[in-house]
């Protein structure tokens, strides 16, 4: 029980903080963004057209850094997976749904103040802040 306590006093914070704990922080991040912004409820019409633009320029530019030739996200193979790219993917689609829920927040009036963005940015990671103590327990117990 010593060993473990001095281990765990020792490596624990190394241990815990892992990708998984990046990756639930920006999917609740990304998934809060979307539900708190109400794209998925509210009907309004400028409001989705901002949204639609936002989203065309965001991915033909995520789509753009891939396939432009000598691009520094392509691999050492000249090829898109594995590479940078394919790697930042997760995180590069979790922002985009940020960004676009933002545009649509702020376009359809329902992000008003600084406070509401702030909500909007947090609003997944305090609704479901057991699923980011489930990454850092799995992260604690696999991570080697």
């Amino acid at each position: 029980m010593d060993e473990f306590l001095r281990f765990l006093w020792l490596h624990g914070t190394e241990r815990a903080s892992s990708e998984l704990l990046i990756y639930a922080i920006l999917l609740l991040m990304a998934i809060g963004s979307v539900i708190y912004s109400k794209i998925l409820v509210l009907r309004d019409q400028d409001g989705l057209m901002a949204a639609m633009v936002m989203l065309l320029i965001c991915s033909s530019l995520l789509l753009f850094s891939a396939l432009w030739p000598n691009s520094p996200l392509i691999g050492v193979t000249g090829k898109v997976f594995p590479s940078p790219w394919s790697y930042g993917l997760f995180q590069s689609l979790c922002i985009l749904c940020v960004v676009v829920s933002f545009v649509f927040g702020i376009v359809a009036g329902t992000l008003h103040s600084a406070k509401d963005v702030l909500q909007f940015l947090t609003y997944g990671i305090s609704r479901w802040p057991w699923l980011i103590l489930l990454a850092m327990l799995a992260s604690l117990i696999f991570n080697e």
